[in-house]
């Protein structure tokens, strides 16, 4: 079982949750962006499979074996065969079929899940893609034309089909992202750490997974913004010595040598992954105890939310009936 890329859209690559426990040896997590997206996607195809995280422009690609699919995140006009299919349902195709994401209408990075999985190596226990490196996911590499991709067998991968849930709408939306003090908050006097929080800051085109630089009210430290490089995490806020603050993201470097004025908050990391070049975006001064309620209370919302897909499943009759020939075919002496 497989599926070939037909037209790799901007930026395509293979994501899971991220390779956990290799920063002391220098490796990246990678993995997706938007953790919520990607779960949501898992829960509603029914496995634990990787998924192809796409940028702004999504992938074609065909499937050259029955299978199933969601597409999960940012919203595309999504088309299979030609004929609009929507997302956040899972939709079944049949050897042949073409799958269209096109451009992004809202949102910047979406999640295809198949279920008969992506089928790649596990690298240091994770098929995340870490294209700095060159290693994980398919190749260690984005997603290039005419890339022929294996699927694992899932016998159960029908039965998920017509699966809906509604995306989050606030990811899209809200444009304020919480920070709490960063390790060297104090390199910057008061009317920066004003500035931090008064002004507006747009994401500049030279943004990317590594991380998203940003333009707006320049904050320089007080004096030099190089420091000894110490670890960094995920949603620091570096400001080097011309000002411009700078979000690490995923495929960050695993230490850095610049001054950090602050971290956004675990919560809104996937608020931050749904914003593209140009999108404008405000922060908001919170305390650590603060943010670790709005995470707990957000674990537990979305916790329900993956129960009640699994325990109350909602039909998207509009994507069923298409597809109802299909899956009685695929289902004769199973029901």
């Amino acid at each position: 079982m497989s599926i070939k890329i037909l037209n790799t859209g901007l930026f395509s690559t293979i994501q899971d949750e991220g390779r956990i426990g290799f920063q002391n040896q220098g490796f990246s997590n990678a993995g997706v962006l938007d953790y919520y997206a990607y779960k949501l996607g898992q829960t509603l195809i029914g496995n634990n499979g990787p998924a192809i995280e796409c940028t702004v422009i999504g992938p074609t690609l065909q499937f050259l074996e029955d299978n199933t699919f969601v597409i999960t995140g940012a919203s595309f006009n999504a088309t299979l065969n030609d004929i609009d299919v929507d997302d956040h349902t899972v939709i079944a195709v049949e050897k042949g079929d073409i799958l269209k994401l096109g451009k992004a209408h809202q949102g910047a990075r979406g999640y295809i899940l198949l279920g008969n999985s992506i089928d790649v190596p596990l690298v240091a226990n994770s098929y995340a893609t870490h294209t700095r490196s060159h290693f994980g996911g398919f190749k260690g590499r984005a997603l290039k034309e005419n890339d022929i991709i294996c699927c694992k067998e899932n016998d159960a991968y029908i039965h998920r089909v017509g699966y809906s849930t509604q995306p989050f709408l606030k990811a899209f939306t809200h444009g304020i992202i919480q920070v709490i003090e960063g390790p060297q908050v104090n390199s910057f006097g008061r009317d920066k750490l004003n500035k931090l929080t008064s002004s507006k800051y747009k994401i500049s085109e030279q943004s990317d997974r590594m991380g998203y630089r940003l333009q707006g009210e320049v904050i320089p430290p007080e004096s030099s913004a190089d420091i000894i490089s110490e670890p960094v995490a995920l949603g620091s806020i570096q400001v080097p010595n011309d000002g411009n603050p700078i979000i690490l993201l995923n495929d960050k470097q695993t230490v850095g040598g610049y001054t950090k004025i602050a971290t956004v908050c675990a919560a809104d990391l996937h608020i931050l992954a749904q914003k593209k070049p140009g999108d404008n975006i405000r922060f908001e001064w919170t305390t650590v105890e603060q943010a670790t309620e709005k995470l707990k209370q957000q674990e537990l919302d979305f916790q329900q939310k993956l129960n009640q897909i699994i325990e109350e499943p909602i039909y998207n009759t509009t994507q069923f009936r298409p597809t109802s020939a299909r899956i009685k075919k695929l289902l004769k002496g199973e029901l």
